[in-house]
């Protein structure tokens, strides 16, 4: 059975598969705080593939590694990922055992050989900013010592009414134990005294199979391919389930045991024969094409192609990912042709929303692109990569800023303009000049070859990663 599970799963796989789906809601807004240590690169590789969550912040704490080397490493995992707009806090020097830093560095400095250091803000403050600005209330994930948590609420106890929980990992006997809790135990009893509830969660001796990092391996996505990069440069380390039960408790709590232990306190226990390394090769295998509304695949060969996009989806699929293919095919069917600004304005919307990772309805986007074609074909791009759309509210269009390719996004308190590049802008006015130029604008040859150039050089060659110019407002 096992084995069968996992060749469903790779069987699975899409190629490239590097980004996050632009249109599910998520289930938890969380904020997660760490101290850098091996376990919670895995936790967070977790948390960042899953599409249930709206990361809002990650913050680093005086454990494992010193907090801003934490910071450090954290900030350069996000860059892999494309989930650059998360930001990053670290936290204050508590004094904390450096026991197993030397452990852990061996394994981010494989992945990140080279230092580059740069301020991060304050862990503390950035805690408290993204609770406050969250529309709903915030799971704080500690998958380290508490002491930033601890500190926060001290200062901003208005923050407990916000907080629906903290998952914690930690030991437990008849009251915690282990590296998180001994760096900081006075900060336990003031999470305890502040009535938040409060659930402790372990690994209870679990690890993975042998096999594990041979089906990271195989599962072509950044996540998963960046976990084999990470895990397998120690090649003598037996490989423990530990912070990752924090994500598998979310997505999966009926396969774990809870009973309370103290007021607003419960010990959280994962259940024997959950085939919980499965679990955790699903959530890597991020762009595995999911059920829609009405579809549960969209086509991505064969017949139901037209020829010239049939003769490059495969092309486009490897390129870009699944994802990216089905938003842009289905924005180009709502836009009624295909057009150079609605390409990459489903390109646009799609990376938004990787960039922060965020779920459907968490945004609110004013777009610069106006009213008038060819510019304004932006905008259907955008909707359809952003799941923004005129019926939810969540876009509007500002034509007294001058009209321009770019859209301004607005989440948790923050301000960010995403704008297509002016080379970019250039390149579009010189080659669609050219083709009124030649066929005239009415003309079928005109459309004809405007499709030509959209399919080959706007929407195969053109990387989102490489269009826009990203600039934080606020």
């Amino acid at each position: 059975m096992r084995i069968f599970i996992l060749i469903l799963l790779i069987s699975l796989t899409i190629a490239n598969a590097n980004e996050l789906s632009a249109h599910k809601r998520a289930k938890y807004n969380i904020v997660i705080d760490t101290d850098g240590g091996v376990d919670d690169f895995k936790a967070i590789t977790c948390f960042a593939a899953s599409k249930d969550f709206n990361i809002n912040c990650i913050t680093t704490v005086d454990g494992v590694l010193d907090p801003e080397t934490g910071a450090e490493y954290i900030s350069k995992t996000l860059q892999i990922y494309h989930h650059e707009g998360i930001p990053v806090g670290a936290g204050s020097d508590y004094k904390s055992s450096k026991k197993y830093a030397k452990h852990a560095s061996l394994y981010w400095k494989n992945l990140f050989p080279e230092s580059d250091k740069k301020d991060f803000r304050d862990a503390v403050e950035l805690l408290d900013f993204s609770i406050k600005n969250e529309k709903k209330r915030t799971i704080i994930i500690a998958a380290g010592p508490l002491s930033n948590i601890a500190e926060m609420l001290e200062k901003h106890p208005e923050n407990a009414a916000k907080t629906e929980m903290i998952l914690w990992y930690s030991e437990w006997s008849t009251k915690p134990e282990g590296y998180n809790y001994e760096q900081n135990k006075d900060a336990y009893d003031k999470i305890i005294e502040s009535k938040v509830p409060l659930k402790i969660i372990s690994g209870n001796g679990m690890s993975y199979p042998d096999d594990f990092l041979g089906i990271c391996k195989e599962i072509n996505s950044v996540y998963s391919q960046t976990m084999f990069r990470f895990l397998s440069s120690q090649n003598n380390d037996k490989i423990w389930l530990w912070d990752e039960m924090l994500s598998l408790y979310l997505l999966y709590p009926t396969l774990f045991d809870e009973e309370p232990v103290a007021e607003y306190c419960r010990k959280v226990t994962p259940k024997a024969d959950s085939y919980f390394d499965i679990l955790i090769t699903g959530i890597l295998n991020s762009d595995k094409p999911e059920p829609g509304v009405v579809f549960n695949e969209i086509p991505s060969s064969g017949y139901m192609l037209i020829n010239d996009v049939n003769d490059v989806a495969a092309e486009l699929i490897a390129n870009h990912g699944y994802t990216e293919f089905k938003i842009t095919s289905l924005a180009s069917e709502i836009h009624s042709h295909m057009g150079i600004y609605s390409i990459l304005g489903a390109k646009t919307g799609l990376r938004i929303m990787e960039y922060l990772h965020a779920g459907l309805d968490e945004i609110e986007i004013i777009s610069y692109a106006g009213f008038d074609p060819p510019v304004s074909c932006f905008n259907d791009g955008l909707q359809v990569g952003t799941g923004s759309t005129i019926g939810y509210g969540t876009i509007s269009v500002d034509t007294t800023q001058g009209i321009k390719p770019a859209v301004l996004v607005k989440y948790n308190g923050r301000e960010i303009l995403f704008s297509l590049k002016p080379e970019l802008i250039a390149k579009i006015r010189k080659d669609v000049g050219e083709l009124i130029k030649t066929y005239g604008l009415e003309s079928e040859l005109y459309w004809k070859k405007l499709r030509e150039i959209s399919i080959s050089e706007y929407w195969l060659k053109m990387s989102r990663y490489e269009i826009l110019d990203i600039t934080v407002i606020k």
